[in-house]
């Protein structure tokens, strides 16, 4: 693999800059079966707990990828909906009636950033009642602005396609079939296997409850974020895509759904993914906890960093600049801007 010995002296130079107190990463070769797991650092800057294998992290918008883009694409490889279906068709009352499937899964959808002020909100079903009512921004297709509404929207529509709860769905459909046993909604499991997040005037210490506002408000089931997962759980799913979508002989998504993500690039965006290079088979995520996915199908590699960067305040950007640095080694190659 490229630049591995680069990327395991940024990680310890992260560590010891403060940028985060601890980084949990894999990297992988599958046709070559060589892998590096690295655990560095600790829970928290107390230096009290060394963090391990089995450490429970909020994914924070690699939901987006890990969850929802994988059951849309089940989905849409199924023709159970398709790519130009109106969001009106799932939800009659929205006031964008005309905005795609696609749209949401492109970020072009028109629809703002977020819902401002979520904690105004007295209970979730008044929070998607607002969404509903959200103005667009920008004229549908004609930009891109990252969502956390697109998603939302998405996970509701797979609730409605299933006919039961988006976390019961993606166990079924994506996590149990691909032996992620510890990667869920709202965990229940005790609060010290988790990697704790913030320290917020609000909420105190949070660990082992999701730490995105919106997704909180949700009662921690959201298609934006919301996911809890280990290191071991993701490399499934990272061997899942390198393997044109199949798992232990098992197909997991079609895959002329994963060579589909490859026929969009709007603004350095397909299908629920970044593209990292426009002529390459990269993809990568991140999430806004420190956590990120990077995926190249052209040499079946790939590259999980999970971080609690946040800890204990959102304030320490150190770790985003690392982060870039970190996917463009492993891409071996610098970002292509859109």
């Amino acid at each position: 693999m490229r630049n591995t010995n680069e990327i395991s002296m940024l990680m310890k130079q992260a560590i010891n800059d403060c940028a985060t107190p601890g980084i949990s990463y894999a990297l992988e070769d599958i046709k070559k079966k060589t892998v590096e797991t690295s655990f560095l650092g600790y829970k928290t800057y107390d230096k009290k707990i060394p963090l391990k294998d089995d450490d429970i992290y909020d994914l924070a918008s690699l939901t987006k990828v890990v969850g929802v883009t994988s059951r849309i694409l089940q989905l849409l490889g199924k023709k159970i909906i398709d790519l130009d279906d109106k969001v009106s068709k799932y939800f009659p009352q929205i006031s964008y009636p005309d905005i795609t499937v696609k749209n949401l899964l492109l970020h072009n959808s028109g629809l703002a950033a977020d819902l401002c002020n979520v904690y105004s909100y007295a209970n979730k079903d008044e929070m998607i009642a607002a969404i509903f009512k959200q103005k667009l921004v920008y004229p549908t297709g004609t930009d891109m602005v990252y969502s956390d509404l697109n998603f939302i929207l998405l996970g509701m529509i797979i609730e409605k396609v299933d006919e039961e709860s988006l976390d019961k769905s993606l166990k079924t459909h994506v996590f149990e079939p691909l032996e992620m046993n510890n990667t869920g909604y709202c965990l229940n499991e005790n609060k010290r296997n988790f990697v704790p997040t913030e320290k917020t005037d609000k909420r105190g210490l949070i660990q082992g409850e999701v730490h995105d506002e919106t997704a909180y408000m949700l009662n921690g089931v959201s298609g934006n974020a919301g996911l809890f997962s280990t290191i071991g759980d993701l490399k499934n799913f990272c061997i899942m895509y390198l393997q044109k979508g199949k798992y232990k002989g098992k197909t997991i998504i079609p895959s002329d759904m994963i060579d589909t993500l490859f026929n969009y690039n709007f603004m350095g965006r397909t299908l629920g993914w970044q593209r990292w290079n426009k002529n390459s088979k990269t993809l990568w995520h991140t999430g806004f906890t420190g956590t990120s996915i990077a995926l190249d199908l052209d040499h079946s590699t790939f590259f999980i960093c999970l971080t609690n960067r946040v800890n204990p305040t959102r304030k320490n950007q150190k770790w985003i600049n690392v982060r870039r640095l970190a996917v463009s080694l492993f891409f071996n190659s610098p970002e292509q801007l859109p």
